[in-house]
């Protein structure tokens, strides 16, 4: 059996290789710390970090497949939230796995989508769920949320890197497929991102975020970061 493990943090890249080779002790492993100049084939398993360097502006799995590389795919992410695990899902995965996940569950969850299953965690699906009913129940971001009417709500909790990423380029009028281009997310993605910027905030819709976001001092740190994704 051929597997590849592709993950840019050494040690990390280290453990996984240790896992996939207990499970597996007779498999050809080849390790990658890049998705430059891949080595094309079959694969019996992939394991991938969702944000290793080399995508060249797709996301992962689109540019594993683009290199000629085919198997099922398991992505292992230090990112845990909902909207990661969704893109990674949508874009052909067929595992998310945290990089907090126990070593033995791991090597489980690999020996499942080895097998031709899928897997997510638990936490993880729950987040899913959650996320998806809110995206239902809301309706369009552009539409009014349930934001407060005072307007000097305190923020709720912190925004993520990313969400700091698409707040930026809200201020800019950037439509949602325009900011999916430009951070290299799914379209949904960037809508469950807007929806968690508008439940942090408070906000009623976009327009009241980005003036929030403005009056907390937020939007220069933003827009900046959204900038350095370019």
């Amino acid at each position: 059996m051929r597997i590849l493990v592709a993950d840019d943090h050494p040690l990390f890249r280290d453990a996984l290789e240790l896992s996939v080779r207990q499970a597996w002790p007779d498999a050809d492993v080849v390790c990658v710390g890049g998705l430059d100049d891949l080595p094309a084939g079959r694969y019996g398993l992939v394991v991938l970090d969702w944000r290793i360097p080399g995508t060249a502006g797709a996301d992962p799995v689109t540019r594993l497949r683009s290199a000629g590389v085919e198997g099922p795919i398991a992505v292992v992410s230090g990112a845990e939230e909902p909207e990661t695990a969704l893109e990674a899902l949508r874009c052909g995965a067929e595992a998310f796995l945290p990089k907090t996940t126990p070593r033995r569950v791991l090597s489980q969850a690999l020996r499942l989508v080895a097998d031709g299953g899928s897997f997510v965690p638990k936490s993880v699906a729950l987040d899913l769920l959650a996320a998806a009913g809110d995206f239902d129940e809301q309706g369009d971001d552009q539409q009014d949320g349930q934001g407060d009417e005072d307007g000097d709500a305190p923020l709720s909790s912190p925004l993520t890197e990313r969400e700091g990423q698409v707040l930026g380029m809200l201020a800019t009028g950037a439509t949602n497929k325009e900011i999916g281009r430009q951070l290299g997310l799914q379209e949904v993605t960037v809508k469950l991102h807007t929806r968690r910027i508008l439940r942090k905030l408070g906000a009623r819709n976009r327009t009241d975020a980005v003036r929030r976001a403005q009056e907390a001092g937020l939007l220069a740190s933003a827009q900046a970061g959204s900038t350095a994704s370019a």
